[in-house]
């Protein structure tokens, strides 16, 4: 899971993860249950906040390095 403490590395890898699930998605949904396409894109929202929390963290870090 990301946190605002992650390494940039995995920040990377969960970034990657959720474009690997949303190509995932959309390369079967035609095949996929209504359950199945919930589940999955309350994941890549999940994945996707996670991001953007960090990316938010990140920010603000690097703000206060340079002042």
């Amino acid at each position: 899971m990301l946190s605002k403490d992650s390494s940039l590395e995995t920040a990377k890898n969960t970034a990657d993860n959720l474009y690997q699930l949303m190509e995932l998605i959309n390369s079967n949904i035609i095949d996929m249950d209504i359950e199945q396409i919930i589940s999955l894109s309350g994941l890549c929202l999940d994945l996707s906040a996670q991001v953007s929390m960090w990316m938010d963290s990140e920010f603000e870090r690097r703000e206060k390095q340079r002042n």
